[in-house]
């Protein structure tokens, strides 16, 4: 069997039926990582890109429909995958309607599980220009996909940034996780609220001056450390905007 690592994260909190489901795919050739909560899966998705996502919908934290649909906001090729003991036909297309590209009930075949979970991983990779970009090497670690605009770039599994000269700024994870988002939509305005959430913060965990001093320390450290201005912009009332053509 040819030796790819796809990347696939599993968000279910039933913990025998995640580490069966995790041992299985791992002997099928993909590289998987699980996660009981919505929080922990977010904390994650901040450094690590993944080729498909399987959800249960029946999470304590925050139900899978709600990631589904944050997730596909976010990243139209990722693949999404509900695997659930809600069996009716109203489940089903409530799970696709939400974004899911398929809808299995517990117990799943694996065999029908990881034919889809290849094909969805395959697709990821189309996506990016194919190749290893898609996928983790043994270690679980990202790939060699980096996150960059106009020179300013994310590396090193996300936890350096590179300015434009070269040099080298090492980021602390929160840092990491913010310019994550900012650099994935480079120009486009970023909610504080969706920063937060990258953070792994719940709704009612969610402080919008938390944000203004991650993002605050961040310019400051850029700036010292290396005399560039980071292109990081705040829009009042809006969020945060990463633009290096921004002059304001």
């Amino acid at each position: 069997m040819e030796h790819t690592l796809f990347p696939i994260a599993i968000v279910e909190d039933e913990r025998i039926l995640r580490d069966e489901l995790a041992f299985q795919l791992t002997h099928l050739g993909f590289a998987v990582e699980t996660f009981e909560t919505a929080a922990q899966l977010y904390r994650r998705l901040a450094v690590c890109r993944y080729a498909v996502v399987v959800l249960d919908i029946g999470l304590a934290d925050e139900d899978g429909l709600s990631i589904c649909r944050y997730l596909r906001r976010h990243d139209k090729q990722l693949g999404l995958v509900f695997i659930t003991a809600r069996a009716t036909r109203d489940d089903r297309l409530t799970g696709l309607k939400a974004g899911g590209d398929a809808y299995l009930t517990k117990p799943v075949d694996i065999d029908e599980l990881a034919l889809l979970l290849r094909r969805l991983a395959e697709r990821a990779g189309d996506a990016l220009g194919g190749g290893p970009a898609t996928r983790l090497d043994p270690s679980g670690t990202p790939g060699s996909r980096r996150l960059e605009s106009d020179g300013w770039r994310l590396e090193s599994g996300g936890d350096v940034l590179r300015a434009p000269d070269g040099q080298r700024i090492r980021l602390s994870l929160n840092e990491a996780r913010v310019l994550q988002v900012l650099l994935h939509r480079p120009g486009e305005v970023a909610a504080a609220r969706e920063l937060a959430k990258s953070l792994g913060l719940l709704p009612d965990e969610y402080d919008k001056h938390r944000i203004e001093v991650i993002i605050s320390r961040l310019r400051d450290k850029v700036l010292r450390e290396t005399g560039l201005a980071l292109p990081l912009y705040t829009r009042r009332g809006l969020g945060y905007r990463f633009d290096p053509a921004d002059s304001l």
